[in-house]
């Protein structure tokens, strides 16, 4: 028969060492707080420039206004413009102006400086200058034919001295004063704003 040995006293355990304290959160994301505070601006500033661009960059929209005074002229484009005439037709009659509205009359002078070439611009607006509002020709709405010795936008064809004439219909509620609103093509994102009170 077999005695077994005694059993051996426990071995003592050999201290373990300290894990490594962990990084905190902040030091193990750095790099992409780092990307994330440098990407972030940019992206913002990249977007906006982009929504700006898309509105008013290629010639898209005026944001420039050059406002002359009532009776004013002004020179931009190549030509000269105004002074800017407006007037409240009080005979409708043959007009298809309805009730409630008044129906204004404005009148814009255009010198262009080079008799080879013309100009082109948009059909004026109206804009009311308290509330910002704005009304578009009505011209063929009230039943006003197109002719050529009365344009309402300016044109390429167009050269020496002419007059824009341009109808607007407005509640009667609405008072002056008013703006017109001019944009030549070339002039970039500039435009004329003339002041009237008809």
């Amino acid at each position: 028969m077999n005695i077994p040995p005694p059993p051996l006293p426990p071995q003592p355990v050999p201290p373990q060492p300290a894990p490594a304290p962990r990084a905190s959160w902040w030091r193990r994301n750095r790099l992409a707080l780092i990307a994330l505070a440098v990407l972030a601006p940019a992206a913002a500033l990249g977007i906006g420039w982009h929504e700006w661009h898309q509105f008013y960059g290629y010639d898209a929209r005026p944001y420039l206004p050059t406002v002359v005074d009532d009776g004013g002229t002004a020179e931009l484009a190549g030509a000269s413009w105004g002074p800017v005439r407006s007037v409240e037709v009080a005979d409708t009659t043959g007009f298809d102006v309805p009730e409630g509205t008044t129906l204004i009359a404005v009148a814009v002078p255009v010198d262009v400086e080079s008799s080879s070439e013309g100009i082109s611009c948009r059909t004026p607006r109206l804009v009311q200058q308290q509330t910002g509002r704005e009304w578009e020709s009505v011209r063929f709405e009230i039943g006003l034919l197109s002719d050529p010795d009365e344009p309402e936008f300016c044109s390429t064809d167009q050269t020496g001295s002419y007059e824009l004439l341009v109808p607007f219909v407005v509640p009667d509620d609405v008072e002056g004063p008013f703006w017109v609103d001019v944009w030549p093509h070339d002039a970039g994102g500039s435009f004329l704003r003339f002041s009237v009170d008809p």
